[in-house]
């Protein structure tokens, strides 16, 4: 046992590590007691995941050596050289006047296939699907394809929200990738959506139900699926995208990706890409809530619907004009309603009277404190009857109508000095 130095004289002659030895032994130990406590701000866990059979949906295949051109030229929507991605494509069939026939969902070909770009599947509303058929078999002519309804018995349409941590939903190409045990499809394009893919009814679909089950994932409704999806501001199929009347930037097509602007020709191209470059789109589909004419407004800082089952109203029918709710007679209207659930819906309504978007340079007729209505006839016994609405702006929504203002302004810089400077020769 080292020495203890009483003297202080003698501790100089010490070196530090046996100084610091001799003091531990004679002082005793000191243990500080920790405790934790619960953060200010815990976090709740992540929301379970739910899936359904979307069995409102119907499936069109597409196979041969000039299936990737031929839809190349009929969908304004780039689908050559995409990267081997399989997530679908958003997009819509055109009328030659520009208008929507059908919004669809197209599936590229996975990678792992025999010969990429051969076959194609087409993802559209089941009530208009004979439609699309008629219609591609229309333009088919002598391209080298064969063309087929998919049996609702063989192949279904299914979706998933949030996406369960196992699923591939996106451009993995591993083992368990889309095209083996999930099927083929990947990334909903549309903001805020999940996941959806194609699955083979008798040898994929009780593979990829179970796993999705065995992740905790929970089976839902369309009505579920449709509450999701109008909260987040997103239209699909024909009662909603009316056929022959929609256009595809008031579906706001445009913001999902279904728009190629730098590509050739294709069916409708002249309005839709004349509106881009020079027109102003001043109506889009938003999301709306619904509420009792006898019911206080909504709260002016509310961003967003809030859906609410336990609100029971009539839904008005759709088609049915918006207008002012002071208005007196029939002044112009504000929008149309499309289609809700509960006290949540979709209407196309005119952005510079029902929000505060201003699209050009002019003063716009938007008023904060104003409140719209929804008429429910059109007959004069009907006239006073409806229901209040509020309509929302998506934050994608508005983020795609500043960058196609800044888009435009950047645009017009150019030919604004051009003018001052031939006027300074003049």
């Amino acid at each position: 046992m080292p020495p203890r130095f009483k003297s202080r004289g003698l501790r100089r002659f010490v070196c530090a590590e046996c100084q610091l030895r001799s003091l531990s032994r004679d002082q005793p130990l000191v243990r500080r007691k920790f405790t934790t406590s619960p953060p200010l701000h815990a976090t709740s866990p992540p929301p379970r995941s739910k899936y359904l059979h979307l069995t409102n949906r119907s499936i069109i295949r597409l196979a041969g050596p000039d299936t990737a051109l031929f839809l190349h030229n009929l969908i304004p929507a780039k689908i050559l050289d995409i990267g081997g991605s399989t997530n679908p494509i958003y997009t819509a069939f055109l009328s030659a006047q520009g208008r929507i026939l059908n919004d669809v969902f197209v599936y590229p070909p996975a990678p792992a296939g025999d010969k990429p770009g051969e076959e194609w599947f087409i993802e559209v509303d089941s009530d208009s699907a004979g439609d699309l058929f008629k219609h591609l078999k229309k333009h088919k002519l002598r391209a080298k394809f064969t063309l087929e309804k998919v049996d609702g018995q063989r192949m279904g349409v299914y979706y998933t929200w949030p996406p369960p941590p196992s699923h591939p939903s996106g451009d993995s190409h591993d083992s368990e990738s889309p095209s083996s045990a999930w099927g083929l499809g990947g990334q909903d394009p549309r903001p805020g959506m999940g996941v959806r893919w194609l699955l083979d009814e008798i040898s994929s679909r009780p593979v990829a139900l179970q796993r999705l089950e065995d992740t905790g994932s929970q089976r839902a409704t369309l009505e579920e699926y449709t509450v999701h999806r109008m909260l987040n501001g997103i239209a699909e199929g024909q009662s909603e995208i009316i056929s022959g009347h929609a256009l595809p930037q008031e579906s706001n097509i445009d913001f999902f990706g279904g728009i190629d602007f730098f590509k050739g020709c294709y069916l409708g191209q002249e309005l839709t890409i004349r509106t881009h470059h020079t027109g102003v789109v001043r109506k889009r589909i938003l999301p709306c809530q619904l509420y009792d004419p006898d019911a206080e407004p909504l709260p002016a800082d509310q961003t967003l619907p809030e859906y609410n089952p336990g609100v029971q109203l009539a839904l008005p029918p759709p088609g049915s004009n918006i207008s002012k709710l002071k208005a007196k007679g029939r002044g112009r209207s504000s929008g149309k309603w499309l289609a809700g659930v509960g006290n949540i819906g979709l209407a196309l309504c005119r952005l510079e009277m029902m929000t505060d978007i201003q699209l050009t340079a002019d003063r716009t007729n938007y008023d904060p404190a104003e409140q719209y209505k929804v008429q429910r006839g059109s007959g004069e016994g009907e006239e006073q009857q409806g229901v209040m609405i509020k309509p929302f702006v998506p934050k994608w929504l508005r983020d795609g109508v500043e960058q196609s203002l800044r888009r435009k302004e950047k645009k017009a810089k150019p030919r604004q000095e051009e003018d001052e400077e031939e006027e300074e020769l003049d």
